[in-house]
């Protein structure tokens, strides 16, 4: 897994450096603490351990655990196959900081609005029966692919995410990329232990609360971005920054 993961980062790093940094990306305010709380929300281990259970359910340690690395590898090199082509045809197509900006935080919006959507939604129990019991029966290689690795731990959203810090930043591709690698090894931690974790008293409802304020945090994220993104667009760089 560490050679895996290194290879990624590697890969990443010479994608994002051949890709010339954009004058408006100067703009967008940098931090490692900004990177991990966008990858943290997008690729994180809070939405995968519950999933990741219930494929597991009435599995044995070995099953778990061998599922856990294969989906963790998967994921990783499912990832660099993203930001490779979408830093590609980002750079190809010209598309502008600003329009990268707006886009991002309209996606972060819709996806931390889901919850709250859900509760609403009309929900068929027999379905998910079904499509629980469809699931524990599928093999290693398959549950590893989907929906393990996609869409569980690398969201569609998660990748856009990367996409675009690639794109912002790429004068800091070695951060961005250790930071990408390092929540793909807290995902890996954190199914190795989601028996234990979930099995834990008050974790579930812990767990329930920092989804919710994350999740306030990433509506904030979502709004702050795309905000920057229309200044850029309707003013300039020099309106993005401050």
């Amino acid at each position: 897994m560490t050679i895996i993961a290194t290879s990624v980062l590697c890969a990443l790093v010479v994608v994002a450096q051949a890709t010339p940094i954009p004058a408006e990306a100067q703009a967008f305010p940098f931090s490692f603490g900004k990177v991990f709380t966008f990858l943290f929300l997008t690729l994180g281990p809070l939405k995968i351990i519950g999933p990741f259970a219930e494929m597991t359910q009435g599995r044995d340690t070995a099953f778990r655990r061998k599922l856990a690395f294969r989906g963790a590898i998967v994921a990783a090199i499912g990832l660099l196959a993203a930001v490779t082509l979408g830093t590609r045809i980002l750079k190809q197509w010209g598309i502008s900081v600003g329009a990268l900006l707006l886009t991002a935080g309209i996606v972060l919006f819709l996806v931390a609005l889901r919850p709250v959507l859900e509760q609403y939604a009309a929900r068929d129990t027999r379905a998910e029966a079904a499509d629980k019991a469809a699931t524990s029966e599928l093999p290693i290689r398959a549950l590893a692919i989907t929906p393990l690795a996609f869409p569980t731990i690398v969201t569609p959203y998660g990748v856009a995410v990367v996409i675009m810090l690639m794109a912002l930043r790429p004068d800091h591709a070695l951060g961005i990329a250790s930071v990408a690698g390092a929540v793909l090894v807290v995902d890996l931690l954190a199914m190795l232990s989601a028996d234990r974790i979930l099995k834990t008293p008050f974790v579930g409802t812990a767990l329930l609360i920092v989804g919710m304020v994350l999740g306030i945090l990433q509506v904030a994220l979502g709004i702050q971005a795309a905000s920057d993104g229309i200044r850029l667009l309707v003013v300039g760089p020099a309106a993005g920054t401050g």
